[in-house]
């Protein structure tokens, strides 16, 4: 993958909940067309740094900047324009359908009305027949399934036009093949795209395999960040996880990670 400017930056920042700090001085940054996958235990702080990119949450001290802006000085619209969310599930009240879902994401678009017109229309149909899910276009949103519904939103996201994409945990609850359809095709929309693709995981087998930038954190700090073939190694893995790790290899020679008291 090839490596671009600097598109993301995030100067050590702080964040707490009450009295417990979540973030601690983290910084670190990310490249145009990087996925760059943030790995480690539940609780290490990987979503709630999404939420401070998103400016979701408001950071305490440092500061993150996309193409140089200092989201802090920008607003909820101009935020929407560089950033889309993929959540980790969606749970709507109203009977959308999945052509109305994905028009959501380009609400910033459609001007003093907030009314999409038939070309947002057309666009939104089109970009649901690019991940092959044009089929799901009248259909309710809340009757899909786990995985159609990712499908959905990662489409809601494509079509709001963001420079990057973050994801919260998109093969959680997803059947093994559903897992890596995902994958597969988050990869395959970064590149053709160009986008910047962060995305939290808790499988290290799925980050090693699809991500070539990785933050690894554990109790709100990074322990280890960089290239996925400089970091993603049995040391770094077993100290933000806090057990042994062994890495071994396939047939084909991938890599996969195990325990290392599996035998």
């Amino acid at each position: 993958m090839m490596q671009n400017d600097i598109i993301l930056a995030v100067e050590h920042i702080d964040f707490r909940y009450r009295e417990k700090k979540i973030l601690d001085d983290l910084s670190f940054s990310v490249h145009s067309g990087d996925i760059c996958g943030l790995l480690g235990p539940n609780g290490s702080g990987k979503t709630t740094l999404l939420k401070c990119i998103n400016r979701i949450l408001k950071n305490e001290t440092g500061s993150i900047r996309i193409n140089g802006r200092d989201i802090a000085t920008l607003s909820r619209g101009e935020i929407a324009g560089l950033i889309a969310v993929v959540p980790q599930e969606l749970n709507i009240m109203f009977p959308f359908t999945v052509l109305q879902m994905v028009l959501m994401g380009g609400n910033g678009r459609f001007g003093f009305s907030g009314i999409p017109g038939r070309k947002d229309y057309s666009d939104a149909i089109e970009v649901l027949e690019e991940l092959s899910i044009d089929h799901f276009a009248e259909r309710r949103y809340n009757q899909l399934s786990g995985g159609e519904k990712q499908m959905v939103l990662i489409a809601r996201a494509l079509f709001q036009r963001s420079e990057i994409m973050l994801l919260d945990e998109p093969s959680s609850h997803l059947d093994f093949k559903r897992q890596y359809t995902i994958m597969e095709l988050i990869k395959k929309i970064t590149a053709d795209k160009n986008l910047t693709t962060i995305i939290t995981l808790h499988d290290p087998n799925i980050a090693g395999r699809y991500c070539n930038r990785l933050i690894m954190l554990n109790d709100g700090c990074i322990v280890h960040q960089g290239l996925r073939d400089h970091v993603f190694q049995a040391e770094s893995l077993g100290a933000i996880y806090d057990m042994r790790i062994k890495i071994e290899n396939t047939d084909s020679g991938a890599e996969y990670v195990l325990p290392d008291y599996i035998q």
